[in-house]
């Protein structure tokens, strides 16, 4: 399983108002965005490093309907927020040019109302997923003019669940393990590529 996170305006979970300009307790955001380029991430398996973009038709509305998707704080499945189980439930799930919106009402349970609240305050600023693909069948990677690989995914096998995060940044499950001086005999030149890599060592300290 991989998760993938955002953090741009449009992405960002925001607290619904109501006609007359009221706060609901509606909860909307992107989980996944089209064509958008991800930072640097890292392979740990294949010891590279890439940058990756979800396809628009990677996720369709009828592969909404086949999938049970949790609304989840954090990816905790103990902390839901919602449910979408085969197209239907508490969890509205919406295809569009730019992306995968979510939509759920926060339930009356400390978890919901925490999300609210942190949502509110702007603690809680990111959208993210949590999806599997075939890599042979569904991944096709690119070399760029810098000499950067692109990872394009072109269709998921499976969303697991959207979630609200604290700390979103776009960046895969296995990133940064330990010690990836260890893996190259250089690191990029880039320099957006070099600021990205030190982000990734920081998060081992």
């Amino acid at each position: 399983m991989e998760i993938r996170s955002y953090y741009d305006e449009r992405a960002m979970p925001v607290v619904v108002k109501n006609s007359e300009g009221k706060e609901t307790r509606t909860i909307e955001g992107y989980a996944v965005v089209f064509d958008k380029e991800s930072r640097v991430m890292f392979d740990p398996q294949k010891k590279r490093f890439f940058v990756e973009v979800i396809k628009r038709g990677a996720i369709t509305p009828e592969d909404l309907k086949q999938w049970d998707i949790k609304a989840l704080a954090e990816h905790d499945k103990s902390r839901l927020l919602g449910r979408s189980y085969n197209g239907k439930g508490s969890l509205q799930l919406t295809v569009d040019d730019y992306g995968v919106k979510y939509r759920f009402e926060a339930p009356n349970t400390v978890e919901g109302d925490n999300a609210i609240e942190l949502i509110k305050r702007g603690d809680i600023f990111g959208s993210s997923f949590a999806y599997t693909t075939d890599e042979g069948k569904n991944i096709i990677y690119k070399k760029r003019s810098d000499g950067s690989l692109l990872r394009e995914v072109i269709k998921l096998d499976r969303m697991y669940d959207v979630s609200v995060v604290t700390d979103p940044a776009y960046f895969g499950t296995d990133v940064c393990v330990r010690s990836l001086d260890g893996y190259f005999e250089e690191t990029p030149q880039n320099e957006v590529w070099i600021k990205d890599v030190e982000e990734l060592r920081s998060l081992i300290n």
